[in-house]
């Protein structure tokens, strides 16, 4: 009994701190960590695919930042969701 509580807290933990904890291994990370105070936010990955990789930036239910990175043009967009403009638009 104790052991599969322990297997489903642990697997909650880590699917909660996957998206945070793989952010650092991404090529745009660099950037991502210039543009915005990455740790005063919850990363979600929404989609990661051959192509492009978009990832939300929130605070508490409302997302605040959004990236886009191209992968085969290694194009990245940093968005907020607060202002027009962009906050990042080139390519890495």
């Amino acid at each position: 009994m104790k052991k599969s509580i322990f297997a489903i807290l642990a697997s909650v933990f880590l699917v909660a701190c996957s998206d945070a904890d793989t952010l650092a291994t991404y090529e745009e990370y660099g950037v991502l960590a210039e543009t915005i105070e990455i740790a005063n936010y919850e990363p979600k990955v929404e989609t990661d695919n051959d192509g492009n990789r978009v990832i939300l930036f929130y605070e508490g239910e409302r997302p605040v930042y959004k990236s886009v990175y191209v992968k085969k043009e290694r194009h990245l967009k940093v968005i907020s969701t607060n202002d027009e403009a962009m906050l990042y638009n080139d390519s890495l």
